[in-house]
């Protein structure tokens, strides 16, 4: 919310934000579903074989015959962005000249391509073996293969490798069984599954739009596919993520929405297209209550359906880690309210204590460090809040966010150079981070440095130029230069118009009224003034705020003197 300040989810998460939304079952798909229980797998479309070329010519032509290429089989694999449990195979360490792969898993599974992924339920240790081979010979290698609770991947050796160096020079591509319900089996499936598998290459990437390309082309050919629905679920998610840093994003949440909803109708269980869809939920929430200051209950209806998600996950899963992160960050949310909203302490403390359980979970877990910090900004604990913001930026480094929290809370404490410092590393992570921009140039402001202002009003004028729609750049540059000169009447008129656009952008936020009628009275346009006091009297929601407005209004001439503090 506006007043908690943007928080970024994530691994509700670029990097950062599959850890929280690519968690579940992939779709059941009848071409995706091996024989064995438990293991989904996945190929690329069967490859053609590429004969070997040796240039051989007569003693008399002064050609060398060239040595066979004799190939060496290696590969390695990763956590893939697609589900929790996706492997990603790497098999272009291998040595070699035009290469055929065969991969073969404990499953029986028989995959042909150089990078092809995999689909596991949960987490595995197995063998996976690696065949290569071209017109000279083939080697094989196998390796142990470790997935963790939490989708982590390693890969060790696991036996020597045995390299074969003679074979007919057109060694077959191996045929894969009749059984292995994962290998394409006519023009069509393999072109659904190709377009599916490029959009998860590209998806892994961060080619967000070509990701989509692909997934719209999967599903073009084959309707009923509910994996690639998904994945481009997840594309619009990461896209819309990426945007957010700029404060934008809400046209691919939505749409992430509606893909993951469309999952959910056919699997009510599928809890990584829950988990999607409630994090879509909680940025479209972010997103409108960063454009009202007092969020009508609309605002507040995205997080309360981000929050039913999360529970129907809990529900059946109650250690996901990604649920438990989400629905501490929409309690917190709406256990804090706004201005016009009543705080709930039972919420509040029920997003601490999802917090903590998500930790004990998973100590590495820089989501819920994150979203700590944010309970104790909530509750004024500033160094508590900067030393789980700390532990967060150990384990995610890459995230901006987490900087500009700490950032936050140092310039809360009054540390302004280290708040700055932090600002600025947000900005080297995200180059059009809005909001550092915004919070870096209102804490220079705090510095007071009047011969240079120039760095503060960069920024703020950054944080316009990157989205001229948000109330409070134009607020906190208006009020920067104000308070630079407070005697120069150029500087006080712009910074008024600067607060009407404010005002305009944001009409719920009654502050800004305040803050025109003080400048408006200084420049002794007392009429414009008192009619802006007026609205902030009408909008304010404190008896201190009241009674600054009756001053402000008795020194005009408006109301007695006896309705004022200074009687």
């Amino acid at each position: 919310m506006k007043n908690l300040r943007p928080i970024p989810l994530a691994g509700l998460i670029l990097g950062i934000l599959i850890l929280c939304i690519g968690v579940g079952l992939f779709c059941n798909c009848s071409s995706l579903v091996s024989s064995s229980p438990g293991i989904y797998t996945a190929s690329l479309a069967g490859e053609p074989a590429f004969e070997g070329e040796m240039v051989i010519q007569d003693e008399s032509s002064g050609v060398v015959p060239s040595r066979p290429e004799l190939p060496v089989a290696d590969f390695s694999a990763k956590k893939g962005a697609v589900t929790r449990f996706s492997v990603f195979f790497d098999g272009s360490l291998s040595e070699g000249s035009d290469l055929n792969y065969q991969w073969s898993f404990d499953d029986e599974s028989i995959l042909s391509s150089a990078t092809p992924v995999k689909f596991y339920e949960g987490p595995v240790i197995g063998l996976v073996t690696l065949k290569v081979s071209n017109s000279f010979g083939s080697d094989s290698i196998t390796k142990k293969l470790t997935v963790g609770k939490n989708g982590e991947v390693t890969v060790e050796q696991y036996d020597q490798r045995e390299q074969i160096q003679k074979s007919p020079q057109n060694e077959p591509v191996p045929v894969i069984q009749e059984g292995n319900k994962t290998a394409p089996v006519n023009g069509v499936e393999a072109d659904y599954l190709q377009k599916f598998f490029e959009g998860s290459q590209l998806l892994e990437q961060g080619n967000f739009a070509g990701a989509i390309d692909s997934f719209n082309e999967s599903m073009r050919l084959n309707s009923s596919f509910s994996d690639a629905q998904y994945a481009r679920g997840l594309a619009f998610f990461q896209l819309g993520y990426y945007n957010f840093y700029e404060f934008r994003g809400n046209d691919q949440f939505l749409l992430a929405v509606d893909d993951f909803s469309a999952v959910i109708k056919k699997d009510p269980e599928n809890n990584g297209a829950l988990i999607g869809r409630g994090a879509a939920w909680i940025y479209l929430g972010e997103y409108y209550s960063w454009r009202s200051y007092i969020a009508n209950d609309s605002v507040f209806r995205y997080y309360e359906a981000g929050l039913r998600d999360f529970n129907k996950v809990l529900e059946t899963d109650p250690d996901n880690i990604d649920a438990l992160n989400g629905k501490a960050y929409a309690s917190l949310v709406l256990g804090s309210g706004n201005p016009a909203k009543k705080s709930n302490s039972l919420l509040i403390d029920s997003a601490k204590k999802d917090a903590e359980r998500s930790i004990r979970l998973n100590g590495e877990n820089p989501r819920a460090h994150f979203i700590l910090g944010l309970y104790y900004d909530h509750e004024g604990l500033y160094a508590a809040a900067i030393q789980e913001f700390s532990r967060a930026i150990e384990l995610d480094p890459s995230e901006a966010w987490y900087f500009e929290w700490r950032g936050y809370e140092k310039l809360m404490k009054g540390d302004y150079a280290d708040a700055i410092k932090d600002y600025s590393a947000a900005v080297s992570l995200k180059s059009r981070f809005a909001q550092a921009y915004n919070m870096r140039g209102a804490t220079r402001a705090y510095l007071m440095n009047v011969n240079d202002r120039s760095p503060e009003l960069s920024d703020f004028n950054q944080a316009i130029e990157i989205n001229p729609s948000i109330s409070d750049f134009y607020r906190n540059y208006a009020l920067a230069l104000a308070n630079w000169k407070f005697w120069d009447k150029s500087l006080n008129e712009h910074a008024v118009d600067l607060l009407s656009r404010a005002s305009e952008l944001d009409p719920s936020d009654y502050r800004i009224f305040g803050d025109k009628a003080y400048l408006l009275t200084a420049l002794n346009r007392n009429h414009e003034a008192t009619e802006n006091l007026i609205k902030f009297q009408q909008g304010s929601l404190t008896n201190e705020e009241k009674m600054m407005a009756n001053d402000l209004l008795a020194y005009n001439n408006v109301e007695p003197w006896y309705s004022n503090t200074w009687g």
